[in-house]
């Protein structure tokens, strides 16, 4: 992967004092923008971070290694853990405005640049006016983007002293116009699984086929017979994605290949399409390579679970979005196939996940992971807004 050059040192770009402004949001997203970090590498992203906390009044820790963990409010009362991810992904950036990356290769294509602005917002407007009772916690999660950055954070303590005992996350949503807030009642993302494999046969000459076995040929049946689980194997009501995503194998037109590689992922939401699909890919590639002469190395990586809103959490942000934004900006979200490590903290404590909107009004809208990926940045105001109300509302009702 790309390693991301040496930046200039983070300053202070939101002020301890006055209400939370667009131009304050902006300027750090827009910061964070310019010098992406790929995962467990957010050491400018991490250090901007605590640089504002501490503007704030907070006493940030660090979390395993580029994670920011800080805590504030009263000693009384439940804990509420509100959570963002820092890292960027690895793709070349083609847009031209003029915060476009400077690292060659990294991008924030996804947005989690916004998702920090967003929750440094929020920390400065609840220091400002904090909850009379219990304590917010601060997560700012590194490495989310395949590398199970959330797990590494639950391992270095962030769901202990104090205990958590909710959590609210959110992701802006390019499928949404801005201004939308989207809400869904029990999983709204996916499971993912990710997997490789290897097909070897016997390579030799493209001329004589029948003195070889030829792997790219298992491979090509290989494909075409995952595609029957979901459609065969699934029950009808229920939904699941089998996607090949890579195949690798052969230096020349003349040549069989010895062996050939596939990689890609497998999303659900049910526990029983999360237990069905990766047996049935094993019996089918295994199947396949032994009817056709050829063997198979599988390896089936569980990546992360579903993210599952519970209900009444579910019911409490649709009641604070309404109230904040109006109930006509209020959707019932459709559950999404992507993926988000979110899913973690969610299987230990109550929690949602909201989606809000950053679909531009006007152009054509590029959408997540796309190299000129575009959110709308007025999502800033109303991501800000939305998590330091539900965090005030929460903790004054439980």
């Amino acid at each position: 992967m790309p390693k991301a050059p040496s930046s200039p040192k983070p300053k202070i770009l939101m002020k301890k004092n006055g209400p939370v402004s667009r131009s304050e949001l902006v300027s750090i997203r827009r910061d964070i923008h310019q010098h992406p970090e790929l995962g467990f590498e957010e050491n400018r992203t991490s250090e901007l971070v605590k640089l504002h906390l501490k503007e704030f009044g907070l006493k940030p820790k660090s979390v395993a290694g580029t994670g920011v963990s800080s805590v504030f409010g009263k000693n009384n009362g439940p804990t509420l853990m509100l959570r963002c991810d820092l890292d960027a992904l690895p793709i070349h950036e083609e847009n031209t405005f003029g915060h476009k990356s400077k690292h060659d290769g990294v991008m924030h294509a996804c947005g989690h640049d916004l998702h920090t602005a967003i929750l440094l917002g929020t920390a400065k407007s609840l220091s400002q006016d904090m909850p009379s009772k219990g304590r917010v916690k601060l997560n700012f999660q590194p490495a989310e983007e395949g590398l199970n950055g959330a797990d590494a954070m639950i391992k270095g303590g962030i769901m202990d002293a104090p205990k958590v005992d909710a959590v609210l996350g959110y992701h802006i949503w390019q499928q949404l116009p801005v201004g939308k807030i989207g809400v869904v009642t029990g999983p709204a993302m996916a499971a993912v699984d990710r997997f490789e494999v290897k097909i070897s046969g016997k390579g030799g000459h493209a001329a004589m086929p029948n003195r070889s076995v030829d792997p790219v040929v298992v491979a090509a049946q290989i494909v075409t017979a995952l595609q029957t689980i979901v459609s065969r194997n699934l029950n009808p009501l229920d939904t699941g994605v089998v996607t090949v995503g890579a195949i690798h194998g052969g230096s020349a037109f003349n040549i069989i290949p010895p062996f050939v590689t596939m990689e890609g992922t497998v999303r659900t939401f049910s526990k029983e399409a999360g237990k069905t699909i990766p047996k049935r890919f094993k019996e089918i590639v295994n199947g396949v390579c032994k009817a056709m002469n050829a063997k198979a190395e599988i390896n089936y990586i569980r990546e992360h679970s579903a993210v599952v809103n519970d209900a009444k959490m579910a019911s409490f942000m649709r009641d604070v979005a309404r109230d904040l934004f109006g109930a006509r900006n209020v959707l019932e979200c459709e559950p999404s196939m992507g993926g988000e490590d979110h899913s973690a903290y969610q299987e230990l404590v109550p929690g949602c996940y909201v989606f809000v909107g950053a679909g531009p009004t006007k152009g054509e809208v590029f959408p997540h992971h796309h190299p000129r990926f575009n959110p709308d940045e007025g999502v800033l105001e109303v991501g800000a807004e939305l998590m330091s109300e539900a965090a005030r509302r929460w903790l004054a009702q439980n």
